[in-house]
Formats: C-alpha cells, sequence, structure tokens
C-alpha cells in the first residue's frame, strides 16, 4: 500500500498507469471539480504530494466559493438599496402631490410615469 512518502500515487492505486494520458488527464479533471462541489469521486489522495496538493486545491476552492457568494451578496445588498431608493422617491412624491392637493387622476397619471 505504501506510506505517505512511497511512490504509490492515485494512479497505480487503481491501476490508470496503464491507461492512456488522455483518461489519466480527465480523471484528474473529474476529480478537481468535485472539490468544487459536493459530488463524489472514487479516486482519492495515496501520498503526501497527492494529498497535500489535495489540501492546496480545497484552499483555493474555498477561496473561489467565498468570493463568489461574497460578490452575490454585494450586488443583493446593492440592488435592495437601489429599491429602497425609488420607494423612498415615491413616497415623497406621493406626499408632495398629496400636501398640494393634486386630484386623484393627475396623481395617478403622475406616478404612472
Amino acid at each position: 500500500q505504501g506510506g505517505p512518502d512511497s511512490e504509490w500515487s492515485w494512479t497505480s492505486h487503481f491501476a490508470f498507469q496503464d491507461d492512456p494520458l488522455g483518461y489519466q488527464y480527465f480523471t484528474a479533471l473529474h476529480w478537481s471539480l468535485t472539490q468544487f462541489t459536493p459530488a463524489s469521486m472514487e479516486v482519492s489522495p495515496r501520498n503526501i504530494g497527492e494529498r497535500v496538493f489535495a489540501v492546496i486545491v480545497l484552499l483555493f476552492a474555498m477561496i473561489v466559493f467565498s468570493s463568489f457568494v461574497s460578490s452575490i451578496t454585494a450586488a443583493m445588498t446593492q440592488l435592495r438599496s437601489l429599491s429602497s431608493s425609488v420607494d423612498k422617491g415615491f413616497l415623497m412624491l406621493r406626499r408632495y402631490l398629496r400636501a398640494r392637493s393634486t386630484p386623484a387622476e393627475l396623481t395617478v397619471r403622475i406616478i404612472r410615469c
């Protein structure tokens, strides 16, 4: 099975070393994509180098996901602020029209514009 410093790797553990390089590449790509999602993968690190790489990929995935969530949150906050400003403007317009005793029909036409 090999220890943490052995040359035993996922390609030898899963007998991929004899498979075409393209298959090995897409298996590695599949594994890396599962690190960004809740998906599972039968391939796992088998030596210290692969384990370190897996941890680095997971940290990178966490940073990318956190940045994505942060940008979505910022956009939603900005949208909510904009909506609040528009609502406040309409409230002030309705108060102004009511204070000036503007006819209801004209008030509706102004607000619809």
